[in-house]
């Protein structure tokens, strides 16, 4: 072995970040089969060398969501499956970037439609079996590293999208279910609310809605982007 050589550990991880949910189902289900150590994104030592990983991720404002920039330059592995959910509209192109700008020595990846948190009564049940095929590439040992093709996004995606987002999506705050347990702020990991009340961090996640235990938090979609989200009832 020369001295140039990366030593990697035999430690196999699923990564996944995850702000309602719907990446968390998906990582717990490709564990299940793979039975890797499960570890949600904030919590991962960038001091170990991995071998394999299976990262999860949902889809921002079609692109990589912030809170992922710090793993994503930092992780070192010998071979990633990467599966970015998204609401079944467009998905933009982030796995590109983590093959050309990243270079993360990907060996599988996909775009997984998942309900879309925006829409409230979305019933719509994703098929996790699709997912199989492309995990089960660990265990091809001639898979190599792939090409990405860039796709089709929507103009101006790139354009300011965090403030794109608080235009877009108002959170309203009833007073009258909320008794201050702030267990929002301990799912929120930008650091956008405390006591129910958000801040100029807030990327509009939604995580702080979907887990308040009382109710308390709500969402309004603004008529702009209410006429955007009709595309997937068009489908």
């Amino acid at each position: 072995m020369s001295n140039n050589e990366t030593v990697f550990s035999k430690i196999n991880v699923v990564i996944y970040l995850s702000y309602t949910s719907n990446s968390k189902r998906v990582a717990l289900f490709c564990n299940n089969i793979l039975n890797y150590n499960l570890i949600e994104s904030s919590n991962v030592d960038l001091n170990i060398k991995y071998n394999n990983v299976l990262l999860v991720y949902p889809i921002h404002s079609e692109n990589i969501p912030i809170n992922l920039y710090n793993l994503i330059k930092n992780i070192k592995c010998n071979k990633m499956i990467v599966i970015a959910t998204y609401g079944r509209i467009n998905h933009g192109n982030s796995l590109y970037k983590l093959v050309y700008k990243y270079k993360l020595p990907i060996i599988g990846r996909c775009y997984f439609k998942c309900k879309h948190s925006y829409l409230k009564d979305d019933k719509y049940e994703p098929n996790y079996n699709e997912l199989i095929p492309i995990i089960n590439n660990f265990n091809n040992q001639d898979a190599k590293y792939i090409d990405i093709k860039k796709s089709s996004s929507t103009v101006g995606y790139n354009f300011f999208p965090k403030l794109r987002a608080q235009i877009g999506v108002k959170i309203i705050l009833d007073k009258n279910k909320c008794n201050s347990c702030n267990i929002c702020s301990e799912f929120c990991l930008n650091k956008a609310i405390i006591n129910g009340k958000i801040n100029k961090n807030c990327i509009r996640c939604l995580a702080c809605v979907y887990n308040c235990p009382n109710n308390a938090l709500d969402f309004k979609l603004s008529k702009i982007l209410k006429f955007y989200l009709r595309k997937i009832n068009d489908k």
